[in-house]
């Protein structure tokens, strides 16, 4: 049985390899009839599995205030584009269209490493690869500092990536060390903020963003909203999230004024479609919100973020709104850490008899006393709410005269 397995797989990749080859050079021959055109501008997210991250907000600024740029997206097939900006040209992954678009377009912006040569793209003269990394402070190390527990495919695509890459951008002096130093990366960097994180100046924005939420989690207007964010686990396990939110709510109710509570769950994307989510929103408070687009908006409506080891926690530090870590695994989880948890402001609770703990005794003017002199001290951080507008002045720079 294990034969035929072996023997079935190692089809498959042969399949898979001449695929690309013949892939490659037809996109190559398209080439061959096409130039860049000048303002083309192709986005993608997430190896084109969703509208969302860096390029979307980078997407929006675009469409308000640089009508010059012809904004292409990319999609794969079942990703539902429905509710898409009608101004958004949108393009399904191997089409006809995409590889012409590959071919054409001007600037090819996202928010992950890309394999070149599983994309069918050869990048021309002309074109402009902006890697907008999803990340901003990372916790966990990444990159050439976790080379070892990568893997060869990844390593030699990142590499790829970013000799091609023409611009990576940062929000903090230690993001901006990070791309220097564990990135393979020796190009120009534009530390002017995240598109992402410009939401966060944008109060106007979170009164909308918030009236949406309430609406479509049918959340009374008195409750306060506890976000519940833990990142992922590469076996899928969703033990490590368990909380008793019939405890768990009472206390954060009354540190909040007894006006009641709802908490949204917000898995990582990885494991959408992938976990049964049932057994950890049982009670009835608590209400799964892992399919909403956008968690930058979520962080900006909620009262609270209880996350474990994603950066998320950084986000929500910026808003200078209260933040707990529940890490149950924190040994096993253990990858290599930038920082340690006793040096960061966030409470660590290892249980939850911890959680419990932590909820009690926070006391918020110790909490931002520690995030200001965190920030300062280690993070560096440059937010102002203007990288998108950073970023399109660079590319009106950068276009082919």
């Amino acid at each position: 049985m294990m034969s035929v397995k072996k023997t079935v797989s190692a089809i498959s990749w042969r399949l898979n390899r001449i695929f690309m080859a013949f892939g490659n050079l037809f996109s190559l021959i398209i080439r061959c009839f096409t130039k860049v055109r000048k303002g083309r501008v192709m986005m993608w997210a997430y190896t084109f599995k969703q509208y969302g991250c860096n390029p979307r907000y980078l997407t929006e600024y675009l469409l308000e205030n640089n009508p010059e740029f012809e904004i292409c997206w990319v999609f794969r097939r079942k990703v539902d584009i429905s509710g898409i900006d009608k101004r958004i040209r949108c393009f399904r992954y191997l089409s006809l269209r995409y590889f012409i678009l590959v071919n054409t377009a001007e600037f090819m912006i996202t928010n992950a490493r890309t394999d070149p040569y599983r994309m069918y793209w050869t990048k021309r003269p002309g074109q402009k690869y902006l890697m907008l990394w999803h990340g901003g402070v990372a916790l966990k190390k990444i990159e050439k500092d976790a080379e070892d527990k990568l893997r060869y495919s990844y390593l030699k695509k990142a590499k790829i990536d970013s000799r091609i890459c023409d611009l990576m951008i940062s929000g903090c002096r230690f993001q901006t060390r990070l791309l220097k130093e564990s990135f393979w990366y020796s190009g120009e960097i534009l530390e002017k903020g995240i598109p992402r994180c410009d939401i966060f100046f944008d109060s106007a924005r979170h009164r909308t963003i918030e009236n949406d939420v309430r609406k479509t989690y049918s959340i009374p207007a008195s409750d306060k909203i506890i976000l519940y964010a833990p990142t992922f686990r590469a076996d899928h396990s969703i033990e490590p999230y368990r909380i008793d939110w019939g405890k768990t709510v009472p206390e954060l109710d009354k540190i909040f004024g007894g006006t009641g509570i709802t908490v949204l769950l917000r898995l990582h994307p990885n494991l959408i479609g992938k976990v049964d989510t049932s057994s950890l929103t049982c009670y009835e408070k608590v209400v799964d919100a892992t399919s909403y687009p956008d968690m930058q908006g979520l962080l900006c409506i909620t009262d609270m973020l209880i996350t474990d080891y994603s950066s998320s926690m950084f986000d929500i530090g910026m808003l200078r709104k209260p933040c707990v870590l529940y890490a149950t695994d924190i040994e096993k989880y253990n990858r290599g850490y930038y920082f340690r948890f006793d040096e960061m402001p966030f409470p660590l609770a290892r249980n939850e008899q911890e959680l419990l703990d932590r909820i009690k005794e926070f006391d918020m003017e110790a909490y931002l006393r520690n995030l200001d002199r965190f920030y300062e001290e280690k993070i560096g951080m440059v937010e102002n709410g203007t990288s998108s507008k950073a970023l399109s002045e660079w590319m009106t720079s950068h276009q082919l005269s």
